[in-house]
């Protein structure tokens, strides 16, 4: 008796978790591959890229490029603002896409220019603090050295 509710409980969790998924089968993909150019002016994939997809509803769906540049965004039919950004590193673009039901709006691709602007790392005020610490932990190592 006990085998027979486990098995009814476990049964019913999957199932609503099958109602509750989205069915993917109705779903339109958008897929694509951003690019950037190099310093000696050649397309390159560019990875870790935030690509969005904002619908007329404002209903909006995201992902990353991988690391060959490709990214796969999986929408309801409709139309939609596709936007690839990598802040500040790079200048962001859009492009309008129409997605039929069921369909694939493939090569989507985006070639993404420098924006010039510098990646920041940390604050410059705190660059004196880096230096003390580094020199400290640099004596801790020597002192240590030393003694064994």
């Amino acid at each position: 008796m006990k085998r027979a509710l486990v098995a009814m409980l476990v049964l019913s969790v999957v199932s609503s978790g099958f109602l509750i998924l989205p069915s993917y089968g109705a779903m339109s993909v958008i897929s694509g591959t951003v690019y950037w150019y190099d310093q000696y002016g050649n397309l390159r994939p560019l990875s870790w890229v935030q690509v969005s997809a904002t619908s007329e509803d404002g209903e909006m769906t995201s992902t990353s490029s991988t690391v060959d540049g490709t990214y796969v965004l999986y929408v309801p039919p409709g139309t939609y603002n596709v936007t690839v950004s990598s802040d500040p590193a790079y200048v962001p673009q859009s492009k309008m896409v129409v997605v039929t039901p069921g369909g694939i709006a493939g090569g989507v691709d985006f070639q993404l220019e420098s924006s010039g602007k510098p990646i920041p790392e940390y604050p410059a005020s705190l660059v004196p603090a880096v230096l003390i610490v580094t020199m400290l932990a640099s004596a801790v190592m020597i002192r240590r050295r030393r003694v064994t």
